[in-house]
């Protein structure tokens, strides 16, 4: 991961927002940055790979499932100094609502764990407030 931290440029990344019927996908990062917090599966765009290739193949790594990607939720960017303030971690994320399409649930890659959680109880979970907005507008698509 030395090509993540200090980037040279920002890092191209990838989110879903899988809905399996009443359900939302939560994984715990594993890793930096936000390792130990929930959050919604995704990654790096790969070079050469499309967003919406990135999103399915990230959710099939960390999660082991198939998904179907819909609509472009939004934009997210994220940036993060150290002690010096300097640039230790900067992506810029397109984050999809995605539904469940076949496979069996299974952490793996850089989750720590995946779990299907009901709509109504999702933000009983420790997780950024950028997060939780996404989640929200998701739902709203």
């Amino acid at each position: 991961m030395p090509d993540r931290v200090y980037p040279k440029n920002p890092i191209v990344g990838v989110g879903a927002v899988v809905f399996n019927s009443d359900y939302l996908l939560l994984i715990k990062r594993g890793k930096p940055p936000l390792a130990g917090e929930w959050s919604i599966p995704g990654g790096k765009v790969e070079e050469g790979e499309s967003i919406v290739e990135a999103v399915q193949r990230e959710v099939k790594e960390e999660c082991n499932i198939d998904i179907y990607v819909g609509d472009l939720i939004d934009l997210f960017e994220y940036i993060e100094r150290d002690n010096e303030n300097r640039v230790k971690y900067h992506y810029i994320i397109f984050d999809f609502k995605a539904i469940y399409r076949d496979g069996k649930l299974n952490y793996q890659s850089d989750a720590a764990a995946a779990r299907w959680v009901s709509i109504k109880k999702f933000k009983n979970y420790k997780m950024k407030n950028e997060t939780i907005e996404m989640i929200l507008k998701a739902l709203k698509l």
